[in-house]
Parts: C-alpha cells; sequence; structure tokens
C-alpha cells in the first residue's frame, strides 16, 4: 500500500484502512508496512482509523507501529499459533506476554502512557 492507495480509499468514502503487505513472501523487494505508514499516517491520523499488521511477534513491534502513526495493530499468525498449541489458554499467554512486552518497552523508551507514544522514539 501508498499513500495514493490509502488516499483513493479515503475518495472512495473507506471507514478505515489497512496498511499491510505481503507477509515478506511474495514481493521481498518491494516497502515494507513500517516504510510505508509513516506517510499514511502523516496524511490521515485523525481522519480515518489506520490499522496495520506486519510480523508482529512482540510488545515493541506494536510500539513501533503504534510510533509510525497505526490507531490499532493487529496481531493475527502468532494468535493463531498461541490458539493451535494452547487452546484459549495459551492465546491469553501470549496475549499477556504482548501486553508486559509492550509496558517494558514503553518503560524503556520514557513513555508513561499510549497516548504519548510518537515518532519520536523509533527509527525504521
Amino acid at each position: 500500500m501508498t499513500l495514493d492507495d490509502a488516499m483513493k480509499c479515503v475518495d472512495a468514502g473507506v471507514a478505515g484502512i489497512v496498511v499491510s503487505n505481503h507477509g515478506g513472501r511474495r514481493l521481498d523487494h518491494t516497502p515494507g508496512t513500517a516504510e510505508v505508514l509513516p506517510a499514511i499516517a502523516s496524511k490521515l491520523k485523525g481522519k480515518i482509523p489506520i490499522l496495520t499488521d506486519g510480523c508482529v511477534q512482540s510488545g515493541a513491534d506494536i510500539l513501533k507501529y503504534l510510533a509510525l502513526g497505526a490507531d490499532v495493530v493487529m496481531v493475527g499468525r502468532y494468535v493463531l499459533r498461541a490458539a493451535y498449541g494452547g487452546g484459549v489458554e495459551g492465546v491469553a499467554l501470549f496475549m499477556n506476554r504482548l501486553r508486559t512486552q509492550l509496558q517494558s518497552a514503553m518503560v524503556l523508551t520514557g513513555v508513561p502512557n499510549v497516548a504519548k507514544i510518537d515518532r519520536s522514539i523509533v527509527t525504521v
């Protein structure tokens, strides 16, 4: 997805957008989610919800996407793995791990709460 693609979506009247890619498996020479998200967020943040995904494995990954402008960070593949391996308890453990990792990453970057996460704490 590019900024141009995102603007076309807005012009078409979408309620929100998902900034994603093909998992790096199909077109590994194209920009990743983290590379295109800042440009999209700079134009659309606060106008429509910006959801994102792309190999989110840790709380630090969540912090990065929030800092780059996402409103929502989706975690798909690894939640499914947790469900397959551990059912409801596995998902609960995984989500708790993500929460703890996000909190740790916030402490390490000096961010007191999620609302204070901004671009200044990450590089791409």
